[in-house]
């Protein structure tokens, strides 16, 4: 019990920690975390067998961790829009 909540600590942290601009470090972060979760839950599961499941639960963990970090890459910000230093033209005559 107390390893489960440890890692699900160590997973709120990274997910708190994923919230960049940056695909690279999401990717990252979103892969350990979930490499993280999926070897606690094989461990769990496969405990009467010493625990076995838990590098393909790593995997299958980070890689889906990995695409939920990279999805949650925020798109960029666009340019910053620059006023005219002119007056605006005057309406037509009408």
């Amino acid at each position: 019990m107390m390893k489960t909540m440890s890692m699900t600590a160590a997973v709120a942290v990274l997910a708190l920690a994923g919230c960049t601009s940056n695909p690279g470090a999401n990717l990252t972060e979103g892969g350990l975390g979930g490499a993280a979760v999926g070897c606690g839950i094989g461990a769990a599961v496969t405990a009467p067998l010493l625990g076995i499941g838990c590098v393909p639960g790593a995997i299958i963990g980070g890689a889906a961790g990995g695409t939920a970090g990279l999805a949650s890459t925020p798109p960029p910000t666009p340019p910053p829009e620059y006023a005219s230093p002119y007056p605006p033209p005057a309406p037509p005559p009408g």
